[in-house]
């Protein structure tokens, strides 16, 4: 280890350069992976040391004609940058990566063009007891952690190693630059909208005086989201407005495409039954976690949409870009849906008012109708009778009239109905005079008809009896029929009845024989005995 005589005047000088303090003995010393390049703390090396690197100095120009070791060229490499930047140097880049190692943070940086490629790269680190302060400076001053893709101003030593080659120790980050570069996006973005004309285009739409169908945009299981549902939930279950819910990441690198895809399933949904307003929530957050949502596309898609949207992203004092061109912006999602609730109950009160307006006209209405009716009716009966009084006196003459002229039409009626009357009792008799004669002649038929129907019909019993008796049963023993008695002389008429007597008595014209019965099977068409 080689010690270094450093005044206390240059010790920042010493410092810069790589010199490392060693607390035993109270004094600056050259790093083991610097003492190749020793040159460069020679005036505060002992006398003895100075002799010794200018000793080595004059062998290394004696080997220039030969060439030099790759060690040696690095070594070089390292001292002229030493020399070119004595002190720490401040420099702006990009995160493209970061790495936690045992309390070490090791950083890629990078700078990138206008067509978003790589021109220039390098490795970084902070060491553990710096890296506590200057992350817990960072996230003070920003509200973030130092994440990836931020641009940051920080105060860097360079540092050039042989074998590991170029990278910065960084010693301090200005959280300020930061915040600056988000601020200047913020600007050139409005500054587009403003020259398109979209800025103020999503403002011509005013807060509806009430809400029927409004749709929100949100990041899932979010607090602020959780905050607006209280309310909203409310109003919904009492069917007095009707929410539907678009969900989005707010933070990382898929916020633009995840809020553009949501936008566009509200807007699809929005053409078939349209919306009142279109809300953007998120709820509280870190001011860096703001910067996601400073594009372009989202801002210009809000701008132009056919209605008020009413953002609500969780900041009181600092705002994205989607609040500026929105038509409405609130400081947190409990003072959006509280915007809602009050226009919804202030349509409500108004409308409750407007009716106790209109019932109370329409009750004094109805009363004054009421008195106007009486009015009209007093008029009209007295109008009435004395119309009625008039008619009476129109009418006597007329009755008069009437009268004498019924009774001259009723006495030239009577003569004429006397006419009638004598022509119809004369008619009356003679008709009654041939009826007379009509019954009598009817009466002489009817007295005659009987006796003759009478004799008619014996002549036809008789007939009937001689009939009868000519079928008795000898006529019919005669011809060639036979009778089965048994033998108590009950006739027989089918084979089952004969089956079961004893003896059966068949008698014939000529005389009778007696017969016993043989049982026998019987057919359908056949009997036998």
């Amino acid at each position: 280890m080689t010690l270094l005589d450093v005044p206390f005047s240059e010790k920042e000088q010493a410092k810069s350069l790589g010199a490392r303090w060693n607390p035993v003995e109270r004094k600056w010393y050259i790093p083991e992976d610097l003492t190749d390049n020793i040159q460069s703390f020679q005036k505060w090396l002992p006398s003895s040391s100075a002799s010794n690197d200018t000793h080595s100095l004059s062998l290394e120009i004696l080997q220039i004609d030969k060439g030099i070791s790759l060690q040696q060229l690095m070594s070089k490499v390292q001292s002229t940058m030493r020399q070119s930047f004595p002190g720490a140097v401040w420099v702006h880049a990009e995160i493209a990566n970061i790495n936690e190692r045992r309390g070490h943070l090791y950083l890629e940086l990078s700078e990138m063009n206008d067509k978003g490629q790589a021109i220039a790269t390098c490795r970084a680190m902070i060491w553990q007891k710096q890296a506590v302060i200057i992350t817990e400076q960072f996230k003070l001053a920003t509200g973030v952690s130092i994440q990836i893709g931020q641009k940051i101003l920080l105060l860097a030593e360079l540092s050039f190693h042989e074998k590991f080659g170029f990278s910065l120790t960084i010693q301090d980050i200005d959280p300020a630059f930061t915040l600056g570069e988000l601020e200047a996006n913020l600007n050139k973005i409005r500054q587009q909208l403003i020259k398109e004309k979209l800025y103020d285009l999503n403002k011509q739409y005013k807060l509806p005086s009430d809400f029927f169908r409004v749709a929100v945009i949100a990041p899932p299981n979010a607090a602020g989201l959780g905050d607006f549902r209280v309310d909203a939930d409310l109003l919904q279950e009492q069917n007095l407005c009707e929410f539907h819910y678009f969900y989005s990441a707010f933070q990382g690198e898929k916020v633009e495409v995840e809020i553009l895809s949501a936008f566009d399933a509200f807007y699809a949904l929005h053409k078939s039954h349209a919306f009142d307003a279109l809300v953007i929530i998120r709820g509280g957050g870190a001011k860096l976690d703001l910067n996601p949502l400073n594009v372009y596309s989202l801002a210009k898609w809000i701008a132009k949409v056919n209605l008020p949207v009413l953002t609500g992203i969780g900041h009181e004092r600092d705002s994205t870009i989607l609040d500026e061109v929105a038509s409405v912006k609130f400081d947190t999602p409990s003072k959006v849906i509280g915007a809602i609730r009050q226009a919804i109950f202030s349509t409500a009160q108004q409308a409750k008012h407007h009716w106790e307006m209109i019932e109370r006209a329409s009750i004094n209405y109805v009363q004054n109708q009421k008195q106007t009716l009486i009015l009209n009716e007093q008029k009209v009966k007295q109008a009435s009778l004395l119309l009625i009084h008039q008619q009476k006196q129109n009418l006597i003459p007329l009755m008069l009239h009437i009268q004498q002229q019924s009774d001259s039409l009723i006495k030239s009626h009577y003569n004429i109905i006397k006419q009638y009357q004598n022509t119809i009792q004369l008619r009356v008799k003679s008709l009654l005079y041939l009826q007379k004669q009509t019954l009598k002649n009817h009466k002489n038929i009817i007295s005659q008809r009987p006796v003759y129907l009478s004799n008619q019909a014996k002549e036809k019993i008789q007939q009937y009896i001689s009939y009868v008796l000519s079928s008795g049963t000898k006529s019919q023993l005669n011809r060639g029929f036979s009778l089965v008695k048994n033998s108590n002389k009950q006739l027989i008429t089918s084979a089952n009845q004969a089956i079961k007597e004893d003896l059966l008595q068949i008698h014939f014209k000529d005389g009778t024989i007696k017969v016993k019965p043989i049982a026998t099977s019987l057919s359908k068409n056949t009997k036998s005995i």
